[in-house]
């Protein structure tokens, strides 16, 4: 097992920076997605990992921390996240990015 990034979606969701997302050195791990976060009535959408793209470098919570000051990123082990993101259930259109998050792995 190894670390990958984990993002809190309601501390993205209401700041809605999207540094991470141009700071880490591995292309399209980090997404953004405008409808996340909308369910639970925040206004701008949140950032979430690819976590089969992850190298755990950790480049992501260094920013987020340090430079966007939120604290919005954690690294985890990656059989401890819950809902995942998996790049084959991603779908890139001209404009935008989705993910279908997969099935928690957690029990």
């Amino acid at each position: 097992m190894y670390l990958v990034a984990n993002i809190d979606q309601e501390i993205c969701a209401a700041t809605s920076c999207r540094l991470c997302t141009q700071y880490c050195p591995e292309a399209n791990t980090i997404q953004y997605g405008t409808e996340l976060g909308k369910d639970k009535g925040f206004k701008y959408g949140s950032a979430y990992v690819s976590v089969d793209r992850c190298k755990g470098c950790a480049q992501c919570v260094w920013v987020c921390d340090n430079m966007a000051k939120h604290k919005a990123i954690k690294m985890e082990m990656i059989d401890q996240i819950g809902d995942q993101a998996l790049t084959e259930n991603i779908s890139y259109h001209e404009k935008n990015t989705t993910a279908v998050l997969a099935s928690p792995w957690k029990s």
